[in-house]
């Protein structure tokens, strides 16, 4: 079985050829230094946004965090200095657009879309109760503004995966969030002509795993 994030899917998805590659590698061999670096990226950011919610903490407990992370960052060089850094600048933007978010958290939830023999990982940074309204939400941690594209893949497959589950979602129960600026993206409805190209996506990674 060919396994892929949700995330790694979509850079695939929106990489030209030569970078296509690449990134499957980090996938296939997933033990590699550089390629677990790159999935925990955010993973500091991630946990401490979630134990806010769970908490239901100040605002205040935010900018605490981020200054913990960013304090670490200073006595650290190299590449952690830059992820610390990171994690740091993500819950600074995430008080300043979110902080005021009523997120109910529920349990976490993920799951998986198969094409042939091609397995995507669908696993949502949170699961929540907005009001009335059971959400699952995505977040966008990076400082590169992502494209409509990208936007439409990661929904597509959000509420695919959810449905396929028999969730019953519409895109109002999808929220892809780009926390550095502040935007926040509703699922939109099924789209038949995105699914198609997701499927001959997979198609594609199953036909040059093997020679990777």
């Amino acid at each position: 079985m060919k396994r892929l994030t949700l995330t790694g899917f979509v850079d695939y998805m929106t990489s030209e050829a030569s970078k296509q590659r690449s990134i499957l590698k980090q996938y296939k061999y997933p033990e590699e230094d550089e390629s677990r670096a790159k999935i925990l990226y955010y993973r500091d950011a991630r946990d401490r946004i979630a134990a806010y919610h769970r908490g239901n903490e100040n605002p205040d407990w935010l900018t605490q965090n981020a200054n913990q992370l960013q304090l670490l960052a200073k006595i650290c060089t190299g590449s952690r200095k830059t992820r610390l850094s990171h994690n740091a600048r993500v819950l600074s933007a995430y008080r300043k657009y979110y902080s005021k978010n009523n997120y109910q958290l529920l349990p976490d939830i993920h799951f998986a879309l198969q094409f042939e023999d091609v397995l995507i990982g669908v696993r949502p940074d949170l699961h929540v109760m907005e009001g009335r309204r059971e959400k699952i939400i995505k977040f966008e941690f990076g400082v590169k503004r992502p494209s409509q594209r990208e936007i439409n893949i990661v929904s597509q497959l959000l509420l695919e995966a959810a449905n396929k589950f028999q969730l019953r979602y519409t895109g109002a129960n999808v929220l892809y969030i780009d926390v550095a600026r502040g935007h926040e993206h509703r699922g939109a409805r099924l789209g038949s002509r995105m699914s198609r190209d997701i499927e001959a996506t997979c198609q594609n990674i199953s036909a040059i795993w093997d020679s990777i």
